[in-house]
């Protein structure tokens, strides 16, 4: 082919390399637990619902690790207390991704995207003594997706993760109690020599020492029962991590290996109080969205879901975060999802409530993984009768077009076309109002019924922005979008 024709041939295909592959939406629910950790229902029947209410994947979220330990100073190992439930380290990251590939193998129309929630950090304050026990932070958790080797999830930072504990000094003290063992034989071993008279004889007696060896044995081999496998935990709980250090250290880990990780329900409260072996313990989780400014290159928050959120609400923090990438001051954006939370049917739960619609070139892994990382999704609320369905988001100018999470190069000439329609998927007509922002700043309102089709046009700027909609029906219908954003192009 010749270099005219080449160049022809190119001319003629911008237009549609402007605007774009065709994406289609794939409607996913995210953050699901199975039987395999703390869900009610087992994969197999968690798909077929799913599937039975029209999404296409299902994100999993099976815990991580649930376990919870505490022991008193200075002999922690020796005198812990340990709280477990069953998760993905303490049934095996094998046994876990072949259940996965074997429910994939008997539903291969749907994507099933094994995933975990951790709990990066959790610590201790107060004291069983003074009847103020409390653990904090175990609600405080990301999500991770897209890394499926064995040996990366074992090494994920997470208190308590046994792939990560290590020999210290500190390890070898906690296994001093174990030497009580030594004295203990040494009274049950070393007959005792006492000389009795009787009559007008001298008995030489010799006996075992049974009464006070035998509890130092027992406490001794107890002791070094609690402390096997003698090694510390890096990730201590009896520290708060006030710097984030173990959250930043996951993101990073999760972001090297290719995968995303996600802040997860950002707002959610969680307070408590049990009973355990007599002593009342108490478990806090306060709201974290400052958190999410104080941690980087994370892929996504939580940013729909059943529980009250204003983390995206106009002006809000997620702007405060979009406007620092916008300026240079971040690398990245957080990118907005639904969170379902679903563990069963309890509470009148439904799997089908809170979805994130992935927009995908191809309905694969892969693709769902691809279009997570830029940012082509919304997330969504929806009721059991009916969803709102997000027709079309887009910024144009001329034939350049961008959609969420992605970026127009502008020129300064052409206005700025921003498109949106909105259906219903049982195609009725439905009230709603759209809110279109820019920067964080809500510059038009649309009010109308579903099948919605405007077009907002403004002329364009020489500084950079983004654009993003958020549209609200009859309660709890949401549809909240990823940002587009809109740089100008750099002089030639």
């Amino acid at each position: 082919m010749t270099r005219p024709l080449v160049a022809l041939l190119g001319i003629l295909l911008l237009p549609l390399a402007a605007r774009g592959e065709t994406l289609r939406p794939l409607p996913a629910v995210l953050h699901v637990h199975s039987t395999f950790s703390t869900g009610d229902l087992p994969l197999d029947r968690l798909v077929m619902e799913a599937r039975a209410r029209g999404l296409e994947a299902v994100l999993l979220s099976e815990n991580y690790l649930l376990r919870v330990e505490y022991g008193l100073w200075p002999f922690r190992a020796a005198t812990r207390v340990v709280h477990e439930e069953p998760s993905v380290l303490s049934r095996g990251v094998e046994a876990y991704l072949a259940q996965v590939s074997e429910v994939r193998r008997r539903f291969p129309e749907m994507l099933i995207v094994p995933g975990v929630e951790v709990i990066p950090h959790y610590h201790w304050t107060g004291s069983p003594l003074t009847g103020d026990l409390t653990h904090h932070d175990l609600q405080k958790n990301l999500l991770v997706f897209g890394i499926t080797d064995p040996a990366d999830l074992k090494r994920l930072p997470s208190t308590g993760n046994p792939y990560l504990a290590r020999r210290t000094v500190g390890s070898l003290v906690e296994a001093l109690p174990g030497l009580l063992v030594l004295p203990g034989l040494w009274l049950i071993l070393v007959k005792r020599r006492r000389l009795l008279r009787v009559g007008g004889f001298t008995i030489v007696e010799r006996r075992r020492r049974w009464l006070p060896g035998a509890p130092l044995v027992v406490l001794g081999v107890l002791a070094l029962l609690q402390a096997f496998p003698f090694t510390e935990d890096p990730l201590s709980p009896y520290h708060p991590d006030s710097d984030l250090a173990t959250y930043q250290a996951l993101i990073d880990q999760v972001e090297a290996r290719g995968g995303v990780s996600v802040w997860s329900l950002p707002e959610a409260r969680d307070a408590f109080e049990s009973s355990f072996l007599g002593l009342r313990v108490r478990g806090r989780t306060d709201p974290y969205p400052d958190d999410l400014v104080r941690t980087f290159r994370y892929t996504a928050f939580g940013a729909v879901y059943e529980d009250t959120s204003r983390f995206a609400t106009p002006g809000g923090t997620w702007d405060y975060l979009l406007g620092k990438y916008l300026s240079g001051e971040r690398t990245r954006p957080p990118w907005a999802v639904g969170e379902s939370g679903f563990h069963g049917f309890a509470g009148g739960k439904r799997v089908e409530s809170i979805q994130t619609v992935f927009l995908v070139g191809e309905k694969s892994e892969a693709a769902l993984l691809a279009s997570f990382r830029a940012g082509r999704m919304y997330a969504l609320s929806r009721t059991l009768a009916y969803a709102l369905a997000l027709q079309s988001f887009s910024v144009r100018q001329g034939e350049a077009e961008a959609r969420s999470g992605e970026t127009l190069q502008g020129g300064a000439a052409a206005p700025l076309d921003i498109q949106v329609g909105v259906d219903a998927s049982d195609g009725g007509e439905y009230p709603l109002r759209a809110f279109l922002m820019r920067n964080g700043q809500i510059i038009q309102v649309w009010m109308g019924k579903t099948p919605l089709r405007v077009v907002h046009r403004e002329p364009a700027s020489a500084a950079p922005a983004y654009y993003r909609l958020e549209v609200r029906g009859p309660w709890p219908h949401q549809i909240l979008t990823n940002p587009i954003f809109v740089k100008p192009r750099p002089a030639p």
